[in-house]
């Protein structure tokens, strides 16, 4: 379901995420445990206490605006790198449209899953084409980029080089319904500041990913009813 009610970052997003598996923590879900007959791996299960106490979190200080932000001041750890991505996505937002052709990008808030109630994604972007697609923007250190785009140039390399990426798109998708996606770097020190490479759906992985999640939302509400 594709979903513009609140900008992302914003309190109202954080608040729409909270208790949720998100597209950008799948990934912690899709790796195999060593030991035979463990169905998640440690940082998986780390992952889902995390969600189920936020699931049982007080719903008083939930909806307080104020004591909220007092947590996410607590409890979020932004680095230096990390701000830098985040101000430069609007510039990365702006060169791709204009390389598109000057397509429109519509800016989404975190997008609930149709049939998984605990679970959504929140892509950089819908693209407005005759067919949408979703629209991921990293913005990495001037290595990392040209790692992307010396390595990575479809969905079989994005899995191999980022599989955590790959798992983010493909919930993006799994997430909005739509059948492709534009993974972009943008490192804006560059001449060629930008690389784009298209993703399609997988069917088979979305299942995969798809199954895994309802696996995770049945061990979340074992804990939270014990």
């Amino acid at each position: 379901m594709i979903s513009q009610t609140t900008d992302q970052r914003s309190i109202s997003w954080y608040r729409s995420r909270f208790g949720r598996i998100t597209g950008s923590e799948v990934y912690k879900l899709m790796s195999i445990p060593r030991k035979k007959g463990e169905i998640f791996t440690e940082t998986a299960l780390s992952y889902l206490y995390q969600i189920a106490a936020e699931r049982t979190f007080n719903p008083d200080f939930l909806a307080d605006d104020d004591i909220f932000q007092d947590y996410l001041d607590q409890t979020s750890f932004v680095t230096r790198a990390m701000q830098w991505g985040i101000d430069q996505e609007a510039a990365a937002r702006r060169l791709y449209a204009d390389l598109q052709g000057g397509v429109e990008v519509l800016e989404v808030s975190s997008c609930p899953h149709d049939a998984i109630q605990g679970f959504a994604a929140s892509p950089d972007g819908i693209v407005r084409l005759p067919e949408q697609r979703c629209l991921e923007i990293k913005c990495p250190t001037l290595a990392t980029h040209m790692r992307y785009v010396a390595e990575i140039h479809d969905a079989a390399s994005l899995k191999r080089v980022k599989p955590e990426y790959y798992w983010q798109v493909q919930a993006e998708m799994s997430c909005t319904g739509l059948s492709s996606a534009d993974f972009v770097s943008y490192c804006a020190w560059l001449s060629r500041p930008i690389h784009i490479v298209n993703i399609p759906r997988s069917p088979d992985d979305i299942a995969l990913l798809e199954e895994r999640v309802r696996l995770a939302d049945g061990f979340i509400n074992n804990i939270i009813n014990q």
